[in-house]
Formats: C-alpha cells, sequence, structure tokens
C-alpha cells in the first residue's frame, strides 16, 4: 500500500450529493482538474460536518494519500484539516480548462484510461419521477443517523434532506449514443429544493426542465460523468456542467 503524502491543486467541477457513510459521518465526493488536465476524484470531503466548503469553479489545494480501496486513477485520500480553498478560477479560464478533457464517448475515456471524462451532449433531457414513501422514508432515517455521527472537531447540522423525486437525464453523445443516468449533482438538487420552497414543486420541476434542456442547451453545456469504484465498467452521472460553446480545438474529431 502506497501512503505517501503528495499536494494537489484542482479547480473544482463535480460536488456529489451527500451520503451516509458507516466511516466518515457524512460525506461528498468531489472531482476536479488541475492546471496540468488532470482528473482528481477527492474522497471523502466532509462538506457540511467538516467546514471544507467550496463550490464549483473554486480552486482548492489539499494533502492526500492513494486511496487502498479505490484503484481508479484519479482516486484522492484527502487528508482531514488540509484542504484551503483559494478563491474562484478566472470566467476567462473555464473553457480551456475543460475543452481539453471533452471525449466524444464514454467508451473513448475507458480506452484512455480514465474513470472520469466530460461528454458535451447533442441533446438533453430532464427526467423526474416522485419516490416511493418508503424509500424516502430510509433516505431520511440513513441521513439523522449521519448526522448524528460526530467527532470532537465536527460542526453540528441539521439532517440532509433527501430530494422526494428520482431527478436523472437522457442525453446523446457526440456519436449518437443515447444514454440515461440518474442525476448525482448536488448543485442540482438544491436547485430543486430552493425553487420548491419559493415556487411548489410543479413548478420547481418545470424550471428545471427549461433551465437544462432550453437555457443550458442553447448556450452550452457539459456533463461530467465518472466510474464507480466497485463496478468499474459502470458510469454514472456526477455534475451538470454550464459552458459556452466555442472553437476550443480538442484532440477529438466529431
Amino acid at each position: 500500500m502506497n501512503s505517501t503524502r503528495k499536494e494537489s491543486r484542482v479547480t473544482i467541477l463535480v460536488k456529489a450529493l451527500p451520503r451516509p457513510s458507516s466511516g466518515h459521518s457524512e460525506t461528498v465526493c468531489c472531482a476536479g482538474v488541475t492546471s496540468a488536465g488532470e482528473w482528481k476524484r477527492l474522497y471523502p470531503i466532509r462538506y457540511r460536518h467538516g467546514g471544507e466548503t467550496f463550490d464549483r469553479w473554486d480552486n482548492v489545494s489539499f494533502s492526500y494519500v492513494a486511496n487502498p480501496h479505490d484503484k481508479r486513477a484519479e482516486s484522492c485520500k484527502v487528508l482531514q484539516g488540509t484542504l484551503t480553498n483559494h478563491g474562484p478560477c478566472r470566467p476567462s479560464d473555464k473553457q480551456a480548462l475543460i475543452e481539453p478533457l471533452i471525449t466524444p464517448t464514454l467508451e473513448a475515456a475507458a480506452a484512455l484510461g480514465r474513470s472520469l471524462t466530460a461528454i458535451r451532449p447533442t441533446s438533453l433531457r430532464f427526467k423526474y419521477r416522485r419516490k416511493r414513501p418508503q424509500i424516502i422514508a430510509a433516505e431520511k432515517a440513513a441521513y439523522v443517523t449521519a448526522a448524528r455521527q460526530v467527532n470532537m472537531l465536527d460542526k453540528d447540522v441539521q439532517a440532509f434532506e433527501p430530494t422526494p423525486f428520482a431527478l436523472s437525464f437522457a442525453f446523446t453523445d457526440q456519436e449518437g449514443n443515447t444514454h440515461t443516468h440518474q442525476c448525482g449533482d448536488w448543485e442540482t438538487h438544491a436547485t430543486f429544493y430552493k425553487w420548491s420552497k419559493d415556487y411548489g414543486e410543479e413548478d420547481a420541476l418545470r424550471r428545471l426542465t427549461e433551465k437544462y434542456e432550453k437555457e443550458y442547451m442553447d448556450k452550452g453545456v457539459v456533463l461530467v460523468l465518472g466510474t464507480i469504484a466497485k463496478r468499474p465498467r459502470q458510469w454514472t452521472l456526477l455534475g451538470i456542467v454550464r459552458l459556452d460553446k466555442g472553437s476550443y480545438q480538442t484532440g477529438f474529431a466529431f
């Protein structure tokens, strides 16, 4: 096992939904990109308990070691208390940061040995269905338990409120392949929560549909996907990132 301590600095692109963890209470899986164009997966980030706060596009530095339970090349086991937020990246840097990481398909990313990639979809559909009451109850119970599992350095937090709808996206990649993935993007769920308080659930879902299917597709969007540690051939949707369409050239011919 390689336990050598290393340092890294990334621009955050993904902050996934918090999930209960028996070993770390409530944790968040995040992903970012270094200035050299390397993906880094950050885990476990104790975002609400530990005060390790940041938003998409923030530059953060951290210390890490290899995760003995995760063989994916991009995965970093972040050492608690070492993460520092250096503020947002310049808007002018966003496209040059992400465009070289875009692959036309998930298969192309796998062929490069990546477990994280960005896809610029040619079509995008926001989907949702209400969860069964027993599913919501089980999720709430798990988050209540996680909120109580604190140590001396933790901040007290209220239990995370699960979204009452299962959110997903159907999209077409650059080679015409269609995919449907559940949405693990925290920002999407947080927006639903806020808008449902402001406008009601039905209108919140309508606004999200318009935001992604119209605004994002018109202006430009990329989807960040990653594999699952225990199922390395299975991809999951981690983030939906607004990124202007442009002429920046990647290494792929679409």
